[in-house]
């Protein structure tokens, strides 16, 4: 039975374009949030900012955000084993749905703590903290910068980038809330905004977690319309029916598929196959698992099923 041997070599492979620029942008950009870090958690004890050390310690969620992806992304490269025969694609979802949950964590404790200091809010402290929420503001929109391209064609690293803009959203807030205090003294003005900005960053989740959710259920392909395939698959001759169809995601770029195929009787089983994987392609799938069977033959798994009950 001939067989595609390519997946084996395509996991690596997908990753190799531009990765060693796409890895040098990504461990400036964990370097960068490191030194910005130290930088908020230091300025935030002189400047006695219980905020301004938790936007630290919140920016360090984002250093190690981006050390999840670049792990991911190197892990993600390594060529298919015995082991994993699928290869190690789909470490970047993983990756992705870790960082997705965590920034719904951070953004759900920024509301939770704004909504605290609405009834209360506190005294802003002095420049200092405005001048480090500016150099938080520039460093995250960098790191954005350096990792906009990997972003493209990455969910895990979209998932990185989404909570660098999330931080960048803050910083703006902090400067914001810091200016109209300033002008107006409107103390109440820092809660609103970080309750704003956090709504605004669980409803960006909201569409971005749902097809990384579907690839780790192991869901159909979303792009696939799968009674449009099943119609296109029995137009192919000699095809007289399909079941037993399954559709998933090995990973972002690689889609699958099995199922049985009954070959009408007098059609090439292998000519017919081969019709079929050629549909496919047409789908966008490249890899494919079929197993043929004739009218009179029935299911194989039903007539494997009896055979081991009757055993």
């Amino acid at each position: 039975m001939p067989h595609d041997h390519s997946h084996a070599h395509h996991a690596g492979h997908a990753h190799s374009h531009g990765e060693g620029l796409g890895d040098r942008a990504l461990l400036w950009a964990v370097v960068i949030n490191l030194c910005l870090t130290a930088a908020q958690i230091i300025g935030g004890l002189a400047a006695d900012s219980v905020a301004l050390v938790a936007d630290g310690v919140h920016n360090l969620s984002d250093a190690l955000a981006l050390v999840l992806a670049f792990g991911a992304r190197k892990l993600a490269a390594r060529s298919a084993s015995p082991a994993m025969s699928f290869g190690w694609g789909r470490a970047e979802i993983i990756a992705a749905f870790v960082n997705y949950l965590a920034l719904i964590a951070v953004s759900v404790w920024l509301m939770v703590e704004a909504l605290g200091r609405l009834a209360d809010p506190p005294q802003v402290a002095g420049g200092l903290v405005m001048a480090l929420a500016g150099l938080a503001l520039v460093v995250d929109l960098g790191t954005a910068w350096l990792t906009a391209r990997l972003a493209r064609e990455s969910v895990n690293i979209r998932a990185a980038w989404l909570h660098n803009l999330a931080d960048a959203g803050v910083s703006v807030a902090v400067l914001l809330g810091g200016a109209l205090i300033l002008a107006f003294g409107w103390r109440i003005a820092d809660p609103i905004l970080t309750i704003m900005i956090s709504a605004v960053i669980l409803w960006h989740i909201r569409g971005d977690i749902g097809p990384v959710l579907r690839m780790l259920m192991l869901g159909a392909p979303a792009q696939v319309d799968d009674s449009a395939l099943r119609e296109a698959i029995r137009a192919v001759p000699g095809v007289e029916d399909l079941h037993h169809l399954h559709l998933w995601q090995i990973d972002e770029r690689r889609l699958s598929a099995e199922m049985h195929l009954v070959v009408a009787e007098g059609a090439d089983p292998h000519e017919t196959r081969l019709a079929v994987k050629s549909v496919l392609r047409e789908h966008g799938i490249g890899h494919s698992t079929i197993e043929t069977e004739s009218p009179s033959s029935g299911c194989a798994d039903e007539v494997g099923a009896h055979a081991h009950a009757h055993h």
